[in-house]
């Protein structure tokens, strides 16, 4: 059966990331991390932005250690504005500057945020709640990666997502901002 309102296709995406195991969810995010971290997009790329995963999402702590191990600049989301959706890219040095954020999310802290400019990334790695193979995406309703691909229009846009999380079909608005690559733990997606 094929889905088309968005709310249902994001309640069903989470839905499914939550019906893993946490040892489902492990093992499946090392494969992905894995992938990634191979691809030659990720090798080529000098500054990376990537997300901070939230418990049921895929895992990113290993994909940030690689990074950061590699010499790459790297960036994670900081929440500037949470009502209007707005977040920038702030540099990440080390692990250890992060703290617990809003929904225990971990973020820097105000004094380390260091911003860095959207155009300057060459590779963003998205989560989200529902994918196609396509390249849409649907992510959990805020807008914020949204608005933050339309600044960082020169990077390659790297989705993470359970294959369980993709669907046949996702119709995309306007300000849908679409993925070039969804890495799961069987393939990569190649738009």
């Amino acid at each position: 059966m094929e889905i088309c309102d968005k709310k249902l296709l994001r309640r069903e995406g989470m839905a499914r990331r939550r019906g893993l195991t946490a040892g489902q969810r492990q093992e499946k995010s090392a494969a992905i991390a894995e992938r990634l971290i191979h691809a030659e997009l990720f090798r080529q790329a000098e500054s990376v932005f990537c997300y901070i995963s939230m418990e049921n999402e895929v895992h990113t702590e290993a994909v940030l250690e690689a990074a950061l191990a590699a010499g790459k600049a790297v960036s994670i989301p900081y929440v500037l504005d949470k009502a209007k959706g707005l977040m920038c890219a702030a540099q990440l040095q080390d692990m250890a500057d992060l703290v617990a954020g809003e929904y225990n999310i971990p973020t820097l802290p105000p004094e380390k945020v260091v911003p860095v400019e959207p155009a300057a990334i060459d590779l963003v790695i998205v989560p989200g709640s529902a994918f196609d193979r396509a390249g849409h995406r649907i992510g959990m309703g805020g807008g914020y990666y949204d608005r933050f691909l339309g600044q960082a229009a020169r990077a390659v846009r790297a989705a993470v997502a359970y294959e369980c999380q993709l669907f046949d079909n996702i119709a995309a608005d306007e300000h849908d901002q679409p993925m070039d690559y969804i890495f799961t733990e069987k393939t990569v997606y190649e738009i």
